[in-house]
Order: C-alpha cells, then structure tokens, then sequence
C-alpha cells in the first residue's frame, strides 16, 4: 500500500453529471502528480434511492474520460469490499458503532420525529440555532435494553465531546473553525439500521488508509463531525481540500439550463474525452503560466492543491464548445475519421463510401476547421453527398457577377487540363487565378467554392476540390459558365 490514499466515492443515486466528474478529475489529477493510490467507493447505503444502471453510468463516464482507478469494486484491492452495502452486510459499520457505544462515544437514542419537531419548534420560538438536546445520554443501561424488549425503534448517536473549536484544516481554504457547541450530536446508525452517511464515509477513510480527502464544499459542514468520529475511533485525520462550487455563467448553481446534463451526454454530442478533461480542470485551478491548452502529462506536472481557487468557478458551455473545436483541429486524419465515425448519417457515409478510402479519410480531415462539436459533422460533409439537381439550384440562387465569371472561367482554364490531380496543383491553380485577376484571395475563393461545391462556405478548399474529383469538378464549372452565359 503506498504512503498516500486517495478516494473517490460517488453515490449512485443519479448519472455522472458534472460537479461529480470534476471531483473525480481532480482526485485523479491529485494522485498522479503525488503517486499516490486512487480508489473507487461506490456509496449506495441510500437503498432507496441507489440504483445499478447509475453506477453503470458513472463508470462509464470515468472510463471514458480514461480515469482510471488503482483499487474499486471492479479493479479489486486488499481493502474491499468497495461498495457499502456489501461492507455493511460484513458488519463493519455494526462493529464500530459497538465500539463507540463501548467507550461511551455513543448513545441509543429512542426519540420520536414528533419528539424532535417539538425541540425544533422550541428551538425556533426562542431564536436560537437548534441542537439536539441529548436527552437520551441520560437513560440507564437497563432504561436502553427495557425499550428495545419493546421493540421500540432507536438509533445511535454520537456525543460530541466538550472543548475547544474543531479545527477543520484545509489545503485550499486555510483553517476554518466550527464551534463545536453548535454541531450537536448527530446520528451515526438510523432506525432501519444502515449506516449514515458521516459514519460510513468515517469507517470506510479509516479502514482504507485514506489519507487525503479531495471533494466539493457542500461537504464542508460535515468535515467538523467528521474529524471529531476519526479521533473517537483512534484514526488517522487525512488532510481535507475541498473544491469551489461550479456555477452557471450567470453565478447561479450550474443547473441543466446551464447545460449541466449528464456526462455521457457531453460525449453523445461529439465533445472529445481530451477537451471535456482540459477544460474541466480550468474549473477552479490553473496554470502558473496562464496556460490553457495542455496535455495530460502537463496538467500533471503543474498541478497543485494550493493553485485550486476558493472562489465558485463557471461552467461556459461556449468556451468548452471552443476548447473542443481547438482539440479536433489537433487530431491527425486517421484520429479524427475514428472520432468522427460514430456520428455520420446513413446517407453522408454512403456518399464518402463512393469517393473511395482515401478521399473518404481525407474529406473528414477536410472540415476539420468547421468542427466544434464531432455532431455538426453532417452538415458540414453534406457537401459531398449533394445530388446534381439540388447543386443547380443551390447555384442559381446565388448572385454571381461579371468578375465572378472571370474568376470561375479562369480558375476551369487551369484545371481542365492538369494531369496531376493533388490538392498542391489545386492550390496552384488558385493562386494564379488570384494573381492574374489582380483580385484579393477572398474575392477568388468564394465564387469558386460556390462554382464546386454550390455552397458559401465549408471545408478547407483546395482540399474539397481534390476530394470531389477533376471530372465532377469540369463538369461542375462547366455548367455554371453555361449559367453565367444565359444570364449576360
């Protein structure tokens, strides 16, 4: 086992989303950079609520982004079992709640909802914060065992101990101090006998060796409770970091209306694992260099704690979008055509199917500058599949001029007769057109794309019209000169 411990530990109860994959992001992160074990802990003691085909989900969503995990309930480990509820049918939680109750850390507590709304209410009339009275550390041990003769349902709660504040340290935040007058004692087994959920993450830290905790600051409140278990069961206290909340661009909690969906959505829409990774990691930290677009291996190597901001950090749909545009442009043809296969229509691989391997490969490494999302693939590759008749129309309806025409018969001039059909005699060809019409490339480019292609604007173009073939190309150009001629 080595020196330092690290876990993550979903609960089940919804897909991966977000907030829960960039604590995963960071753990992982975090145990690179320290070599340290990384461990997967799946807490499902929410019977209600926890259900397999989310754990399936949230595995899924790690492996795609290739986090992988050193120990779990699928990698194995000598600590195991990894779910909770297989470690609560072991008896473990049962064998330190005895424990506790044994050196006079706990107490059963026989309070009924009633019993509790009434000091709530109480609590509220008078203006005070409410905390459990603790009525129940008063009753006897033959008080304890004559209600659980009668069957009378109870629960174990923890007595917080007397002294001074409880010093919660925290790698990002600084020390932050919880008055542990205010905490009041909390339940560590319920009613039906499960596990809570402070006590269960307690026992489990503590049996694994967990020694740093990295996880988001909703749990901040809980991390006092926490420290004051591991003390009163004779555990280490891992150093704590906890990470900023993620916010939508308007400051508000991230929500699905900021786009927070689940992140095997991010994957169906054509975001790439690489840029999901990079931009996520930019939520909350950053480079000592400024640097956004990093690989793993670098992320890595800068990557501090002390470097995570305090502060809430905001998700931008829009940046993500262009931080994964900046990642397919970085892929090489074979990379991308892999990346690009599972979102084509039926009809635009026909299409390329026709143009052969080559032109196939390289008429998607074609709109590679069109791409933010692999999802917008189609449209950009419709231009390859379209039939004659919807290339005349789409012709027609754009308003060529007499320099369009010199441009478009100058640019067929040069191409009816090469023999050697490459994108580079392509590009020559171009730039003869733009040097012998004195005109500026764009004034060049757009009537010969409309000429080849019947569209404004698309893939890289010397490289569409490579693609498309010489023949359909003459063709083409040919009929658009016709066109022109009709029309002055």
């Amino acid at each position: 086992m080595s020196e330092s411990r690290l876990r993550f530990a979903p609960s089940p109860t919804g897909n991966l989303h977000i907030g829960t994959l960039r604590t995963a992001l960071f753990n992982w992160i975090y145990a690179k950079a320290i070599g340290a074990t990384l461990v997967l802990r799946i807490e499902d003691t929410d019977l209600a609520r926890s259900q397999a085909e989310f754990e399936t989900n949230i595995v899924q969503g790690l492996d795609w982004l290739g986090l992988t995990m050193d120990e779990g309930p699928f990698q194995g480990g000598e600590l195991g079992p990894y779910r909770q509820t297989e470690r609560n049918q072991l008896g473990f939680y049962k064998a330190h709640a005895d424990r506790l109750l044994q050196l006079g850390h706990a107490y059963h507590c026989f309070c009924t909802e009633a019993d509790l709304d009434q000091e709530r209410a109480a609590a509220e009339s008078d203006k005070r914060p409410y905390v459990y009275s603790g009525r129940c550390k008063a009753l006897t041990s033959s008080d304890v065992q004559e209600k659980m003769a009668a069957q009378i349902p109870f629960t174990v709660k923890f007595s917080i101990p007397t002294g001074p504040a409880v010093r919660v340290k925290d790698v990002i935040r600084g020390d932050i101090d919880f008055d542990r007058s205010l905490i009041g004692d909390f339940v560590l087994v319920k009613s039906d006998q499960t596990p809570s959920y402070n006590f269960a993450v307690v026992v489990d830290d503590g049996m694994m060796g967990i020694t740093d905790v990295v996880r988001g600051e909703d749990h901040i409140s809980n991390t006092p409770k926490q420290i004051l278990l591991f003390e009163a069961l004779g555990y280490m206290v891992p150093k704590f970091a906890h990470l900023p909340m993620i916010l939508g661009p308007d400051k508000s909690k991230l929500s699905k209306r900021h786009g927070a969906t689940g992140v095997t959505e991010y994957q169906a829409q054509g975001f790439l694992a690489d840029a999901l990774f990079n931009y996520l990691v930019l939520l909350g930290w950053s480079s000592a260099d400024g640097k956004e677009l990093m690989t793993r291996d670098e992320i890595i190597s800068r990557f501090t704690l002390e470097r995570v901001s305090k502060s809430g950090a905001v998700f931008d749909v829009t940046k993500l979008r262009w931080m994964n545009g900046q990642y397919i442009r970085r892929q090489t043809p074979d990379e991308l055509l892999n990346h690009v296969m599972p979102y084509l229509s039926d009809r635009v691989r026909l299409a390329l199917d026709a143009l052969g391997s080559d032109r196939f490969r390289s008429a998607i490494y074609s709109i590679r500058d069109n791409l933010d999302v692999l999802t917008d693939c189609n449209s950009f590759l419709e231009v390859y599949a379209m039939e004659p008749t919807s290339f005349i129309a789409q012709v027609q309806a754009y308003g060529f001029g007499e320099t369009d025409r010199t441009v478009i018969s100058s640019f067929r001039a040069h191409i009816v007769g090469v023999t050697d059909w490459t994108v580079a005699s392509i590009e020559a060809a171009i730039s003869t057109v733009v040097t012998e019409t004195g005109l500026g490339k764009g004034k060049v480019f757009k009537p010969i794309r409309i000429a080849t292609s019947g569209q404004p604007s698309g893939p890289h173009l010397a490289e569409l019209i490579w693609i498309l073939g010489q023949s359909v190309v003459v063709q083409r150009m040919a009929e658009v000169v016709g066109l022109l001629d009709q029309k002055i």
